[in-house]
């Protein structure tokens, strides 16, 4: 049967053109797409961009757009092979002629297909691979997977018919050319159950807001800690500056006008204060100069914000942003979550295993129905966080004291973060002082990304189109480079969960590090065992609430990104693996008896997520270990290789691990008991796994 177009059925005059097969050289680059009404050639298969209005098409096919010229410069030669791999796909949707399992293949398919192909196209070339070695390419393969779970609803239902379509062209002897398949047949069925449950997904009423960038996210982690850090130093001057100025006339005068002007504001808060005319003053005001002096805060960061209090009001809500914005990215905590705080928001637990962890405690929504806080639920944290709680309560008792007499106590019942206090308190129906607003609104938060720099750069589009490909990036303007970046407490509250649980995959040193801290309490505080674990998964009511949950993200995060791992490390490698569950592994793998849940990375996610299987990397190959190791501690030695019932050795991470072991030796004397340890655990790793079989005693 010939290829032929089937999206519409034009007169003969101007119909494009037919062919039999198509050979191993692929389409032929002058086969005729369209034609007009007297038939003249409108496009050809060599032409990037094809006009099919004449069929009915909405719109022309464009397929150099997934390439910005004006941003990149001309195509290289891995952009050109993508085009060409992209256009095949898309002629054989239109021309091939079986309209596979029946499903229309109509102009309206045809551009939402274009849409994806040029997402996968940019995903490619960031990787480095064409198409049609896209099914043999391990990054890709994770990227695909991960911009499937990551994509925004309204999912397009259409790369299921793609992946469909382009395994089954793979068997159709009258096309001789290598048509890309894009992800391997044995992992194809995985795949589209991933878009099926993605799809059902998709039509709940849950939004998918965007990753937030690992160059930006340590951006803001990191700069909002230098910020804090900064002035830390100097809150307890400011607090004496402060409550100085609610009492004191005398202090930031420059002029009699300054003099009057504090008079009358310390008199509205303390109408019986007693005072001195301007002549007696003079002679005993300090300027303000010297009043920042006085208080030894002539070196403060930001000096400029204390020479008048309208100013320092401002500043006090900027290092409250930073606080927040440390407390969401170290517990995933809503807006409305860390809004209203408690002043006291910090509990701690004692999980097996962990040791002593932190835990936040704050309220599920900002208000129920009746008018009253739900009851009050937890929240995972980490150093970070608490270290961010620490400052937003100094932060408090600024907002109070700069309304306030010195000998007023601060309230008990106060809400972490304070807002503008009036002279008379403004009593909050849960507190007895107002909670903070402006730190919360969108136009601050835009003035912090500003501060700490959250500029986008074409690396953070990169990024984006790899591991959240099925966005259009480069057609919304809120995320061209130069613009900073849209910054909300949803992005990050899923950024958190997607890099705590990929803390050991992410690059970027901050996120790694940091997150790893945090990764280890939510898995500890989260898990079957912990006793915040029910108090967590339920509502003020009793219900569950984990459909939304920070926890539901963490969980289905971490289960994706071990499966990942594993596959990789362990299912993948091609070099052979020791150790006792890495010996029966590999028996397996040799023998194709490999375990229903370890042959493809959705059965093993499945598997991750009923508590059925774990895996974790360690610095000589991975463990299976469902719990925390109770052998592994702080010492130089670890305890993996010296018969490990858990482990999964790999020959190359061993020797890297001697390697290390032999670097930490010459900070050690010969005669120490580490010392002895390294030399014992270094012969006995070298003779047992590294040295040949035939040479072993």
């Amino acid at each position: 049967m010939a290829f032929q177009l089937h999206m519409a059925n034009p007169d003969p005059l101007h119909a494009p053109g037919t062919t039999e097969r198509v050979t191993k050289l692929g389409i032929d680059p002058e086969y005729v797409i369209s034609r007009d009404k007297k038939g003249n050639v409108l496009s050809m298969f060599k032409h990037n961009i094809w006009d099919c209005r004449i069929y009915g098409a909405p719109s022309t096919f464009n397929f150099n757009k997934w390439w910005n010229t004006k941003e990149r410069g001309p195509e290289d030669a891995l952009a050109l092979r993508l085009t060409e791999e992209i256009k095949t796909i898309c002629w054989l949707c239109m021309f091939e002629p079986t309209v596979n399992a029946g499903r229309s293949r109509g102009s309206s398919y045809l551009h939402q297909l274009m849409s994806i192909l040029r997402a996968i196209a940019r995903m490619a070339h960031v990787l480095g691979t064409t198409l049609s070695e896209a099914h043999s390419n391990t990054q890709f393969q994770v990227a695909l997977r991960s911009s499937i779970a990551n994509a925004a609803r309204g999912f397009p239902y259409s790369l299921i018919s793609l992946l469909k379509d382009v395994a089954y062209w793979q068997g159709i002897k009258s096309i001789e050319c290598k048509v890309p398949c894009l992800v391997p047949e044995t992992d194809l069925s995985d795949v589209l159950a991933l878009l099926l449950k993605k799809d059902r997904d998709s039509k709940e009423d849950r939004e998918y807001f965007p990753l937030i960038p690992t160059r930006l996210f340590g951006k803001l982690i990191s700069g909002s800690q230098e910020i804090l850090i900064a002035v830390q130093p100097y809150l307890e001057s400011l607090e004496a500056y402060i409550k100085a100025l609610t009492v004191d006339p005398k202090l930031r005068v420059n002029s009699a006008v300054d003099y009057f002007a504090n008079l009358q504001r310390i008199r509205k808060a303390h109408p019986n204060l007693t005072s001195i005319d301007w002549l007696e003053a003079k002679g005993q005001c300090l300027t303000t100069a010297e009043t920042i002096e006085f208080f030894g805060l002539s070196s403060y960061p930001e000096k400029a914000a204390l020479e008048t209090l309208r100013s320092f009001d401002s500043h006090l809500t900027q290092l409250q942003i930073f606080c927040a914005l440390l407390i969401h990215a170290y517990s995933g905590m809503r807006t409305s979550e860390v809004q209203v705080m408690p002043f006291e928001p910090v509990v701690h637990s004692a999980a097996k295993g962990y040791g002593d962890l932190p835990v936040l405690v704050s309220h599920l929504k900002k208000f129920a129905q009746s008018g009253n806080f739900s009851r009050p639920l937890v929240w995972a944290t980490s150093k970070e966080g608490l270290y961010a709680v620490g400052i937003a309560q100094k932060l408090a008792r600024l907002r109070w004291f700069r309304r306030r007499t010195p000998l007023d106590d601060i309230p008990s019942n106060i809400p972490l973060f304070v807002g503008l206090c009036s002279n008379a308190t403004h009593a909050h129906i849960h507190y007895q002082l107002p909670i903070a607003v402006t730190t919360f609104n969108s136009s601050s938060w835009e003035l912090a990304c500003q501060t700490l720099g959250l500029i986008i750069e074409e690396e953070d589009l990169e990024e984006l189109r790899v591991f959240d490909a099925f966005r259009t990036w480069d057609e919304n303007p809120d995320f061209a480079p130069g613009k900073v970046w849209p910054l909300s407490s949803h992005q990050i509250r899923r950024s958190v969960a997607v890099y705590a649980s990929r803390s050991g995959m992410v690059s970027l040193p901050t996120l790694k590090t940091q997150f790893k801290h945090l990764s280890e309490v939510m898995t500890a505080l989260y898990s079957e065992n912990s006793s915040y674990a029910q108090n967590f998964l339920i509502d003020e009511n009793g219900k569950p609430i984990e459909n939304g949950s920070i926890l539901r993200s963490f969980r289905d995060a971490a289960a994706f990104n071990m499966s990942v791992r594993f596959h990789e490390q362990v299912i993948e490698s091609e070099r052979r693996l020791s150790g006792a569950v890495g010996t029966e592994i590999q028996r397996a793998k040799d023998k194709g008896t490999l375990p229903k849940i370890l042959q493809n990375p959705e059965e093993t996610t499945k598997a991750v997520k009923q508590g059925r299987f774990s895996y974790r990397e360690t610095s000589v190959g991975g463990c299976v270990l469902k719990t925390s190791c109770p052998h592994f501690g702080i010492d130089l030695v670890v305890p993996c290789t010296s018969g490990c019932k858990e482990a999964i050795l790999d020959r190359e991470k061993m020797e890297k691990y001697v390697e290390s072991l032999r670097f930490d030796m010459e900070c050690l004397s010969p005669n120490s008991r580490p010392y002895r340890s390294i030399v014992e655990e270094i012969e006995f790793v070298t003779t047992t796994y590294l040295q040949p079989p035939d040479t072993r005693l």
